[in-house]
C-alpha cells in the first residue's frame, strides 16, 4: 500500500482512491463556478421573477376577461340589429305585398272600367248602325211601296183622262216627298 502517490490517497486493497492533484481534478474551474453561481444567485431574484411572471400572468387574464367582456356585449349587440333587421325586412317584406295586391287590384279595375267602356262603345256604335239599317230599309220599302202604287196608279190610269192629272199631281208629290226624304 502506497500513501502517497504523487498526489493520490489510496485506500487498502485498492478499492477506493482519492486524487489530490489539484490540477488533475480542476478543483479550480469548479470553486470557480461555484463562486460565479453564488454571486449569480445573490444577483438573481426568483421570487421576484416569479412575481413578474404572476402579475403578467394576472394581466393577461384580465385583458381577456376584458376582451371577452367586449366580444360578449358586441354580439348580443349583433343580435339586437340582427333581430331589427329581420323585423324591418318583415315590415318592407307585407309593404311589399300589399303593394304588389293594390296595384293589381288598381290594374284589374282600370282594365275593367276600359274594356266597360269599349263595350258600350262597341254597344252604341252596334246600335246606330241597326238604327241606319233599319231607317234604309224603311226607306227601301217605302220608296219600292210607292213604286208599285205608281206603277198600278199608271195601269189603272190609262182608263181615264181625268184621273190621269190628279194621279200625276199625287205621283210628282209622293216622289218629291220620298225623294227628299231619302236624301236625308
Amino acid at each position: 500500500m502506497e500513501i502517497l502517490s504523487y498526489g493520490q490517497i489510496t485506500l487498502m486493497h485498492g478499492e477506493f482512491s482519492l486524487n489530490t492533484n489539484i490540477l488533475e481534478t480542476n478543483l479550480i474551474n469548479q470553486i470557480l463556478l461555484f463562486g460565479i453561481l453564488i454571486f449569480a444567485w445573490k444577483n438573481f431574484n426568483i421570487s421576484e421573477g416569479l412575481d413578474n411572471r404572476r402579475l403578467q400572468i394576472l394581466e393577461s387574464v384580465e385583458n381577456s376577461e376584458k376582451r371577452l367582456n367586449e366580444a360578449i356585449s358586441k354580439l348580443s349587440e349583433t343580435k339586437k340589429q340582427l333581430s331589427q333587421a329581420k323585423l324591418i325586412i318583415s315590415q318592407i317584406k307585407k309593404e311589399t305585398d300589399s303593394i304588389k295586391l293594390d296595384l293589381l287590384t288598381k290594374d284589374y279595375n282600370d282594365t275593367k272600367s276600359e274594356l266597360n267602356q269599349k263595350f258600350e262603345i262597341a254597344t252604341n256604335t252596334l246600335k246606330n248602325r241597326e238604327r241606319l239599317i233599319l231607317t234604309e230599309i224603311k226607306q227601301s220599302l217605302s220608296f219600292l211601296a210607292l213604286k208599285q202604287v205608281v206603277a198600278k196608279l199608271e195601269n189603272e190610269q190609262e182608263t181615264g183622262n181625268w184621273t190621269k192629272r190628279y194621279m200625276d199631281e199625287n205621283i210628282e208629290a209622293l216622289k218629291n216627298l220620298n225623294l227628299k226624304n231619302f236624301k236625308k
